[in-house]
């Protein structure tokens, strides 16, 4: 296993009558890596450090070609695994050196100033005003970099590569390409494995000839935050068959094993991000994961024990199988009438008592919005099972991350119908399945050329359109189904 980026101390011998090899010729054959890709700036300060007659460190990166010599003469290197998520950059701080995690930080997409949703970004740079959408990217990514170099005490040119990971869309803001042929018919990208690119390039803030990574996607639909996702999980390497469920702006299905692998995506998403239900959160410090209701009292849990400042995916499904089990809603997720029951904004809403330091609360749309995504969802799994001649009895493993990936309740999931009946002990919580499987390839070089073959083996299958999709849709939009027998996972 080689790292994305090494660090070798070498020194070299001093050019003779003997030994007349070019000074870039001297350094490639000490180091014994092939072939290796050495830029003019550092060309340029080579010469001074051959003349000191002393050992000096390298910093080497891996490019598509092969290797290439990042900088010379610094003890210390760092690497950053980046998400490039639609709400929120996520970035983790990595020590090449070593070869260890040191903190991870996340802010906001400035580009939610050119809409929260990827759409009306999209339709903002066709609309001409392309160069300020990417330039909020960028400028957030820096940010970010600023901040994580200041709470490590670090300089920023001492980070000498990114491995990137989003969306499709997300990933050519990132890079700047055009997306006008990613919504319209027949859905097609600029580009499919972008590669390797450099920092001053993109214009980010870290070393100029950092190495920058961005993961590849198989389509307009399935972006390299799943790829990450794949390689997070490990179902690339397994003989037996799993399913992925990431949940983000929409939620995607990823069904396969080492041998072949099918994705469907859905709007299954949009009920558990941030901005869509009034007290959606991401997981973070006194955001509720899971609720409790006995006897018509409500116990909330958040992460940290901390006071409740809102809920986040997980959370969400807690609170509807408790609101289903206590009978507060019916089958439909109608609010009963009751004591945690009154108006708001003109709206029925069911209030969540649980000593919060703002008025928590969510509304009978808003519950509504949550029934089509967890209908979605099971809906998602049913038709891409089928299509592929399995069933739910035969996946071996369960991962699910994003907005569910982090503290849900594999039985609550299941009693709701928004998830067949899996065994608890197969379904794992996988987090940011995305930042992981970029950290993953900081530390493990060789999965690029994974990645590139996981993208491969994808097969694509639309949903928008699909019959059988909206036939089934349409009994999953209850609690927890019409048909329970189809929730079976034997």
């Amino acid at each position: 296993m080689t790292t994305f980026i090494s660090q070798r101390t070498v020194r070299l011998p001093l050019p003779s009558n003997d030994d007349r090899r070019a000074h870039d010729q001297r350094l490639v054959d000490t180091l014994g890596f092939g072939p290796l890709e050495i830029p003019l700036s550092v060309l340029k300060r080579l010469s001074s450090f051959i003349r000191r007659d002393a050992a000096f460190s390298c910093i080497i990166g891996r490019t598509g070609a092969g290797f290439k010599l990042i900088d010379i003469g610094v003890e210390r290197s760092f690497s950053l695994a980046l998400d490039l998520g639609t709400t929120n950059l996520v970035a983790l701080l990595y020590d090449n050196v070593a070869q260890q995690d040191v903190i991870t930080r996340s802010l906001e997409n400035p580009q939610i100033a050119f809409g929260s949703d990827i759409l009306t970004r999209m339709h903002h740079v066709m609309s001409g005003r392309s160069d300020d959408v990417y330039k909020a990217l960028i400028d957030g990514v820096n940010g970010l970099v600023s901040a994580l170099c200041r709470e490590a005490g670090i300089e920023a040119r001492e980070i000498h590569a990114v491995a990137a990971a989003g969306n499709t869309v997300m990933t050519h803001f990132f890079l700047g390409l055009d997306i006008a042929t990613i919504p319209v018919d027949p859905f097609v990208p600029v580009v499919r494995t972008p590669g390797f690119f450099t920092a001053a390039e993109l214009g980010i803030d870290i070393s100029p000839e950092a190495v920058v990574y961005a993961f590849p996607n198989a389509g307009s639909y399935v972006g390299g935050d799943i790829t990450a996702g794949i390689i997070a999980s490990g179902m690339a390497q397994s003989g037996g068959t799993s399913v992925l469920i990431d949940v983000g702006t929409n939620a995607e299905v990823v069904i396969g094993n080492r041998d072949w692998m099918i994705v469907g995506a859905g709007a299954a998403g949009p009920a558990l991000e941030e901005g869509i239900c009034r007290i959606g959160k991401r997981a973070k410090k006194g955001i509720v994961h899971d609720f409790e209701i006995r006897d018509g009292n409500i116990t909330c849990k958040t992460f940290d024990h901390a006071a409740p400042e809102g809920i986040c995916g997980s959370g969400m499904v807690s609170l509807l199988y408790e609101l289903y089990s206590a009978g507060m809603i019916d089958r439909s997720g109608t609010l009963a009438p009751g004591r945690h029951v009154g108006d708001r904004d003109g709206e029925r809403a069911f209030l969540i008592d649980c000593e919060s330091p703002g008025e928590l609360f969510i509304t009978q749309n808003e519950i509504r919005n949550f029934m089509r995504s967890k209908a979605a969802m099971f809906t998602l799994l049913l038709v891409l099972t089928r299509s592929v001649g399995i069933s739910f009895g035969d996946i071996g493993n369960v991962y699910v991350s994003g907005a569910l990936g982090t503290g849900i309740d594999p039985v609550k999931a299941v009693g709701i119908g928004m998830l067949p009946a899996w065994p608890a002990a197969i379904v794992r919580s996988l987090g940011n399945s995305s930042l992981e499987g970029a950290r993953m390839l900081l530390a493990d070089g060789g999965l690029a050329d994974t990645a590139n073959a996981v993208v491969r083996k994808i097969t694509y299958k639309h949903m928008h359109d699909d019959p059988e999709f909206m036939k089934e849709y349409l009994g999953a939009v209850f609690i927890p189904h019409t048909n329970p027998e189809l929730l079976k996972a034997g």
